[in-house]
């Protein structure tokens, strides 16, 4: 009970950190301004961002990936928490998208809410990965890119945001239905149809 007590206090925390975080930033992230992903140039709205992956293994140097690499390739960005119910069972969904459509320019990035600089933290990641055999990057989510893509009005998780092979953001969805799952779908199909998305096909 007292663990039960504990991990309820922890996602209220969460939540309201986020909904702090997001509210802020609601000028900037809101539907009447949806962000692009970064230009590797510079000439884009937003700088380039770095986001830390997790290490799969101990002895692996730690990496790190630009958003702006996810260009050219229609892109699945999975916001989550590794104490989230909800986001574990959605999890099996977001990988079968990634091996179903990996193969036809399309790609996902795992960005968690865990705090990196926590071992509590970083040892739940790594058993949510283990359970949900998660094989595309995960990385941990920056105050950058919350305050740039996360949903201003809603703090929860998860939080699916599809990109256009150019960078475009195209849908944000907040929590996970069959519903919700169908509407990804056929947006992802709809994007790996035009000729940008196959001409990022590897």
């Amino acid at each position: 009970m007292n663990k039960r007590i504990k991990t309820t206090l922890n996602a209220a925390v969460l939540s309201v950190s986020f909904a702090l975080i997001v509210i802020a930033a609601a000028p900037r992230a809101g539907f009447a301004e949806l962000q692009d992903l970064p230009k590797s140039d510079g000439s884009g709205d937003l700088p380039d961002m770095l986001v830390d992956l997790f290490s799969r293994t101990p002895a692996a140097k730690a990496a790190s990936l630009k958003l702006s690499s996810l260009r050219g390739k229609v892109t699945l960005v999975d916001i989550f928490w590794s104490r989230c119910p909800h986001c574990e069972e959605h999890a099996p969904h977001i990988m079968e998208f990634y091996n179903q459509y990996k193969q036809r320019g399309f790609t996902v990035l795992g960005l968690a809410t865990d705090r990196k600089d926590n071992n509590e933290d970083v040892a739940s990641l790594k058993g949510f990965l283990d359970r949900t055999k998660i094989s595309y990057p995960v990385g941990f989510l920056t105050g950058e890119i919350r305050m740039n893509y996360a949903d201003p009005k809603d703090a929860g998780v998860p939080q699916i945001i599809l990109f256009s092979a150019d960078g475009k953001m195209l849908l944000r969805e907040v929590g996970w239905t069959p519903a919700q799952g169908e509407k990804i779908k056929k947006a992802i199909e709809a994007q790996l149809a035009k000729p940008a998305a196959r001409a990022g096909k590897k």
